[in-house]
C-alpha cells in the first residue's frame, strides 16, 4: 500500500474541484476566474482594511464560540486594538488559551479573519443575536 502525500491530496481535490465545475458545464478561463473573483473579493460593506478595538461586552466571552472568543482574545492580547492581519499574524504562533486550533492540537483549517469575516462578524459585533438566550452582545467593534 502506497503512502499518499499531502501534494498529492492537494492534486486529486483540484481535480475534482475541475472535473465537477466541468460536469456542471462550468468551464471558466483563467482570465475570467481572476476578473471573477477581484469582484467577490471587492463586494460588501466590510472590507479587511479596518481596525478591531474591544466592545463593552468583552467580558462576555464564555457566551459566545471558541474561535470568536480566541479571535477577542487574540485582540485583547494586541493590546485591545488590532487590524485583522495582525489578528491572522498573531494566530500562526500562538500557544496556550489563544492557540489557533483545536484542544487536541490540530489547528483550524482557515485563517482567524476569515472565520471572523465569513461565521462571526454580525454576533461578535452585536448587530445580531448569538441566540434566543444569549441575545447580542457587542465583544468587538470593527471601524474600516
Amino acid at each position: 500500500m502506497s503512502k499518499i502525500t499531502d501534494k498529492t491530496k492537494t492534486l486529486n481535490a483540484e481535480h475534482n474541484r475541475v472535473a465537477n465545475a466541468k460536469a456542471k458545464g462550468i468551464n471558466l478561463s483563467e482570465q475570467r476566474q481572476q476578473e471573477l473573483l477581484g469582484k467577490i473579493n471587492n463586494t460588501g460593506s466590510v472590507t479587511r482594511n479596518g481596525t478591531w478595538t474591544v466592545g463593552s461586552d468583552i467580558d462576555n466571552l464564555g457566551d459566545i464560540t471558541r474561535q470568536a472568543s480566541k479571535y477577542a482574545g487574540i485582540v485583547v492580547a494586541l493590546g485591545g486594538t488590532a487590524t485583522p492581519s495582525e489578528v491572522d499574524k498573531f494566530a500562526e504562533t500562538s500557544t496556550g488559551s489563544l492557540f489557533w486550533g483545536y484542544p487536541n492540537g490540530t489547528p483550524f483549517e482557515q485563517t482567524p479573519s476569515k472565520i471572523m469575516f465569513g461565521t462571526y462578524f454580525n454576533q461578535t459585533t452585536g448587530k445580531v443575536e448569538w441566540s434566543k438566550s444569549k441575545g447580542k452582545k457587542e465583544i468587538l467593534v470593527y471601524k474600516s
